[in-house]
């Protein structure tokens, strides 16, 4: 085994190979990249006197429901 070599199969690392720094390393495989997001989805209450009439949701990918509220 050559000591002095990284990733030669040894369980530790040589002194001489060690620097010490300040600086924060990241150690293992990158992060994924983040997924692009597209807008937030939104809600909006429609009133009529003291009472909601509708609710209105539009989802981030576009699509629109409303909800039609009756107080019987």
């Amino acid at each position: 085994m050559d000591e002095g070599r990284a990733g030669s199969g040894s369980a530790f690392v040589p002194a001489a190979r060690v620097r010490v720094s300040a600086e924060a390393v990241r150690v293992g495989p990158p992060r994924p990249a983040a997924p692009e997001r597209g807008p937030e989805p939104k809600v909006q209450a429609f009133r009529e006197d003291d009472a909601i009439r509708m609710i209105e949701v539009v989802c981030s990918c576009g699509e629109r429901i409303c909800i039609r509220c009756d107080y019987t």
